[in-house]
């Protein structure tokens, strides 16, 4: 076995065409953070036996992949991880470059992607990956990056991959946020607001569809999905702050925009807030915070991510 640094790991990722059937990566994704690997659930012997020890036995009862990636977002291997976010592969335009539309799949077995992990010891296959949370964070002073939680089958021995590393797509950096606020999705995009920082987090709830005679889960499901998310900016006036006590609803939409071959667009018809907070720090200028969550839009029948399309050089067939 070899000592090694983390870095010199690498994962790949592809859309899985039946779920849970594991397929060689479509995308490497350079990682700052990876976190995901095997996990067990247990049952413990406990019965009293005349001593005062308080275990003799441990069983492993299901086993499983779960954790997280974090990493800064290049545009081709996303394709991927929407295809896992909303559930089902994009259509997608002539190009290049290509537009690709993304819909919310309203089923509960949602697209699956294979998770692919090398390093000098190791060459192991997770399949059925499915994407439980997804979290954008876009600030001042970096890059914008992702973290995305991840349940799967237990790893496998796979065959060993080559990486390439040579085709990323573009990265986007916090200059190329566009956030915008209006009183409906046909009044967007409308004035760009300035941010301080953005968070956006959507979680699909998934969960182990365990069964009898099997260690591991037989499906892992997708169950409700949640949008919400936090904004800071300057404290320049009471909009805020008016619509928390208001319950006001409004159109979200957050871009990132690379130029015309590297765009990610991202709308939320109906969108409330809440838990405003003023930052009265002496010495700086005055900022607020406000948490957010999208809805579902009854009135325009419009889903809780009505419009999701990203634009990059990479043909279909690849999400």
């Amino acid at each position: 076995m070899t000592k090694f640094v983390g870095r010199r790991g690498q994962l790949g990722i592809a859309v899985e065409s039946t779920r849970g059937v594991p397929v060689v990566p479509a995308f490497w994704v350079p990682n700052t953070t990876m976190s995901f690997f095997d996990r067990i659930e247990e049952a413990r012997e406990e019965q009293g036996q005349g001593f005062i020890a308080d275990s003799d036995s441990k069983y492993v009862v299901m086993k499983m992949g779960e954790g997280e990636v974090e990493a800064q977002v290049y545009d081709k291997a996303l394709g991927v991880l929407l295809s896992g976010l909303l559930g089902a592969s994009p259509s997608t335009g002539a190009g290049p470059p290509y537009t690709h539309t993304y819909t919310l799949a309203n089923t509960n077995q949602h697209k699956s992607v294979s998770l692919y992990w090398k390093d000098p010891d190791r060459s192991y296959m997770f399949a059925l990956g499915m994407i439980d949370k997804l979290t954008l964070k876009v600030e001042p002073s970096g890059l914008v990056e992702w973290s995305v939680g991840f349940k799967s089958k237990t790893a496998k021995d796979f065959a060993s991959q080559t990486a390439v590393f040579t085709s990323l797509g573009s990265k986007w950096l916090h200059q190329h946020l566009e956030f915008y606020l209006a009183a409906s999705v046909g009044a967007l995009p409308g004035t760009a607001i300035s941010l301080k920082s953005l968070e956006l987090n959507i979680e699909k709830n998934t969960m182990y569809d365990s069964v009898i005679g099997t260690v591991e889960p037989e499906d892992i499901l997708n169950q409700q999905l949640s949008v919400s998310g936090s904004l800071e900016l300057n404290l320049q006036d009471d909009t805020y702050r008016n619509y928390m006590l208001n319950g006001t609803y409004r159109a979200m939409e957050i871009k990132l925009n690379g130029g015309a071959n590297s765009v990610l667009d991202l709308v939320f018809p109906r969108v409330d807030f809440s838990q405003w907070e003023p930052d009265y720090t002496l010495n700086e200028i005055a900022q607020q915070s406000v948490q957010f969550k999208a809805n579902y839009d009854q009135a325009n029948a419009l889903d809780i991510i009505s419009t999701c399309t990203l634009t990059n050089t990479q043909a279909s067939g690849s999400y």
